[in-house]
Order: structure tokens, then sequence, then C-alpha cells
């Protein structure tokens, strides 16, 4: 039976724009804005969008497993399971700034099936099918074509991720290492502070590549198959092909990624300095 992904992708389509609109319309009136980590926060908007997020493909799709990032995990058993980012950049969102998004994807078995996010403050709609190509606001969209990586544009995620002291000192140190063995290969290095964007960015051909040290499964879901749909590579920081087991991220624009590798030198921070 061939899997329904017209239906699948209309569903988040409708969920990421609904979200959208609940986040607009509560951020100037956000409430009490809470710490979830040393570092890290939550606000009323996050909880409100995820819940109704998750009521909805409950409704539709009751017997799907469900992951989401304020409510946590909902596992049936199922071959699917829906990946739903309520409002990634929520730092960003809770400070005015404009780079922030929502993000709803499926996979079956392990292997994303579609996907849609919303960048609400530019009414910018990705959206993906496997096999089937990226979109924004409808019309196909494909990675850049730059192939010089000193004249590359590229981004990497946050520091002070995580919660746990230790591992937010090692990953601090992981994202310095990358950032320093790559600033002086590139034309340009940023840091936007919202992984939805960031790979939306890849994908529209805006940014050339964008890495990430740490993320959870709701982060990059959909952005993995954007970037993969628009011509882009998608593996960890060895090479080897991602899986939701990954605990690194590479997104390019495919013809830069093995340079990417180069410049990352990613087993060399493991050896004494």
């Amino acid at each position: 039976m061939p899997i329904p992904t017209d239906l699948f992708l209309q569903t988040a389509v409708d969920a990421v724009r609904a979200a959208g609109e609940i986040a607009l319309r509560r951020q100037h009136s956000l409430g009490a804005i809470r710490f979830k980590g040393k570092k890290d926060v939550v606000t009323e908007a996050d909880i409100e969008c995820d819940r109704m997020i998750r009521a909805r493909l409950e409704a539709a799709f009751p017997d799907h497993d469900l992951l989401t990032e304020e409510e946590g995990e909902l596992n049936k058993g199922s071959d699917y399971c829906w990946y739903v980012d309520p409002i990634d950049g929520t730092i960003n969102y809770s400070r005015g700034i404009p780079l922030w998004g929502v993000s709803v994807g499926l996979s079956h078995r392990g292997r994303m099936v579609c996907g849609a996010i919303y960048l609400p403050v530019f009414d910018e709609l990705y959206t993906a099918v496997a096999g089937e190509g990226a979109f924004l606001n409808g019309e196909k969209i494909r990675v850049s074509d730059e192939a010089n990586l000193s004249h590359a544009i590229v981004s990497h995620g946050d520091f002070n991720v995580s919660a746990d002291d230790a591992e937010r000192q090692r990953l601090n140190g992981e994202n310095f290492w990358t950032r320093m063995r790559t600033v002086a290969s590139v034309q340009r290095v940023k840091c936007l502070g919202s992984s939805v964007v960031e790979g939306s960015y890849i994908a529209a051909g805006r940014l050339d590549s964008y890495w990430m040290v740490y993320f959870k499964p709701w982060d990059v879901a959909v952005t993995t198959l954007l970037v993969s749909e628009a011509g882009g590579g998608v593996t960890d920081l060895q090479g080897n092909p991602w899986t939701f087991d990954s605990k690194t991220l590479l997104l390019s624009n495919g013809g830069l990624h093995a340079d990417m590798l180069v410049a990352l030198d990613w087993e060399r921070r493991k050896l004494p300095q």
C-alpha cells in the first residue's frame, strides 16, 4: 500500500502554519519565561504550540508515534513517527530576534518521508517529500552552486547547549574547535541560533554549509530531508551518512561537502594539543 504522503504533508503544513500564528500572536505577551536548564529557556508559547500540534497529530493519526520537544515521546509501536519542534530558536523568539521557526515532519521506519518548516516572521513555508524535491512557498528550490570554499558562507550550532555542565563544557570546546578550524578556509562563519532557519537557508541557497555538534531529533528531522531534496549533502562530521543515531551533523550544498569535512578536521580534535 503506497504511503499517503500528500495527506501527511498537508497535515504538517496546517500544523506549522497554525503554530506560527499562535507564536506570532503570543510574542508580545509571553508571560513567564522559564529556564529549563542553566542556559536554555521555554516560553508559554512553546508549550501552547507543542500541545496544539500534538493534539492535531493524535487526532489525525492516532496510531502514530510522536516525539515533541516540550511534551516528550508517545510510543505506540508504529512504523511512523512524527517529530515536532514547536518553536526552534526560542531564545531568538523570546528576545524578538526574527530567526525562529516551527518544524513538523514524519519518518517511516527511521527514514524521513515528508516535512514542513514555517518561518512566521518572513511568511516562508518550506516543504519536502522524499524523492519529490524541496519547495519554498510552492516554488522549487535548490542549494547554492558555490564550488570555492574560500567564498562559502557557513554557519554552526549554538554554544552553551545541554543542561549538563560537563557536557556543555565539552560541546563548547568542540564548537570552538570547528569554528576556529574553519574560519580561515571560508568567507564568513555565522551562528544564527536556529537549526530550522539555518537548514532552510542551506536548502534555499542562502548559506553554503552548516554543522552541529549537538542536537535533538526534532531539531534536524525536517532540515536533513529538506537539504537532501534540494540537492545538498547530509552526513555526520566524519562523513558517514546521517541517521537518527548520529551525534553530529554537516549540511552543505553538496559540492563543498568534502572540502568542509577537511576544513572541520573533526578527527584531529581528539588528539592532545
